[in-house]
């Protein structure tokens, strides 16, 4: 039985009204909101409706035993030729006057209904249901995917565990004359010893930046450290389909320094004092942008440059998890920074100074937003590493 899927699930019919009803249609796993709300993966073309007071799914004759043993579902409807002819006598059924599809022109998240499939829909409630009103399922799918139950906070607070014992096991490991590549080659390797799965994305693994070579989201090159460089490491690990993002920032010594110069140590406290800051600021039915702005002062009233980015994003089945952010009212973020923080949302927080030659600055925690504010749920780096 999948406990994941029954409490997704019984999450997105309770933002149902009478009258609506939700499909999922999916085929070899097109759509990837079938996994949020489901925790369900089939072979062949389905369909999964959510109705405030059921839940029913059409699966390939092939598929019935795994879903039905998966517990999520109050029915299974089982084809063997005709999936539209058993998708219309569904809908016709349930007679919806609001149907809910996954489609959506601006978060890609929300995108997973196909064309084909929208067709598809579009031919049979022109037959069986022509007053129905097509809805987009985007801002209650964001809601579902950014309110976390229990059984998806424990999950990601795995990754971040696993996450933190990598950096852990690095430290030791790391000197002088390492790649950027060399680097996330060792990181690669700690995440297979722990049994973890690392995000690779467009780079291959972590994100490895020597500082004075440049900070981006870039692929770790063969430049090598030199003693007197701040290397900034950012990855996230996966466990049980849900994700961490953590960053870190590393000072290796020169010759005779017990500690980082002056300069590097107050960059560092400053990106400290603006987490610190933020953190204190997240509170529920508060918009995204109003935390954002707590760190984002902090830095200016250091003198150091506006952060060029969200200070935080939402974590969950993916990095960057769609939803609500932590950041700037910026026409580049749309409605984002306008969305109210909920108990259950998992943020980072990862107020960035970025700066040219001065030294820049990364940590990246991730938190839990509570009834009351928010909870750690990375062990947080109180001083910038050396080496």
């Amino acid at each position: 039985m999948s406990t994941l899927g029954a409490q997704k699930s019984q999450q997105a019919r309770a933002l149902l009204n009478t009258g609506s009803v939700w499909l999922t249609l999916t085929r070899e796993g097109s759509d990837p909101a079938s996994k949020l709300l489901f925790d369900a993966a089939v072979s062949g073309r389905a369909a999964f409706f959510l109705h405030p007071d059921m839940t029913l799914a059409i699966v390939a004759n092939y598929d019935v035993g795994h879903v039905e043993r998966m517990g999520v579902f109050d029915e299974v409807v089982a084809y063997e030729r005709s999936f539209t002819d058993a998708l219309q006598a569904c809908l016709t059924r349930f007679a919806p006057e609001v149907l809910y599809l996954n489609y959506s022109e601006s978060d890609h998240l929300s995108d997973g209904l196909t064309h084909g499939q929208f067709l598809t829909v579009q031919r049979l409630c022109a037959e069986v249901l022509p007053n129905v009103e097509m809805r987009p399922s985007a801002p209650l799918l964001a809601k579902v995917r950014g309110v976390k139950t229990s059984e998806e906070v424990r999950r990601v607070q795995l990754a971040i565990d696993a996450s933190c014992t990598l950096y852990d096991k690095l430290l030791p490991q790391l000197k002088v004359g390492q790649s950027e590549r060399e680097i996330q080659g060792l990181m690669l390797a700690i995440a297979g010893e722990l049994g973890v799965e690392m995000e690779r994305g467009d780079y291959g693994g972590a994100l490895v930046c020597i500082n004075r070579v440049g900070l981006a989201h870039r692929a770790p090159g063969s430049d090598r450290v030199k003693a007197g460089d701040l290397v900034i490491l950012d990855h996230g690990l996966r466990v049980e389909g849900y994700c961490s993002d953590i960053a870190r920032t590393i000072y290796f010594q020169r010759e005779g320094e017990s500690d980082a110069p002056a300069a590097e140590q107050r960059a560092f406290q400053s990106a400290y004092d603006a987490i610190t800051q933020a953190f204190a600021a997240i509170k529920p039915e508060i918009p995204g942008w109003q935390v954002d702005k707590a760190a984002r002062d902090h830095h200016l009233a250091n003198g150091y440059p506006e952060i060029s980015h969200a200070t935080g994003h939402q974590i969950g089945r993916h990095v960057h998890d769609g939803g609500t952010i932590l950041g700037p009212r910026w026409e580049r973020y749309g409605d984002a920074p306008f969305g109210v923080l909920e108990p259950g949302n998992i943020f980072t927080i990862e107020p960035t100074i970025l700066q040219s030659p001065e030294p820049s600055m990364l940590v990246e925690e991730n938190v839990l937003v509570t009834e009351t504010g928010a909870e750690w749920l990375s062990r947080r780096q109180t001083q910038l590493w050396t080496v």
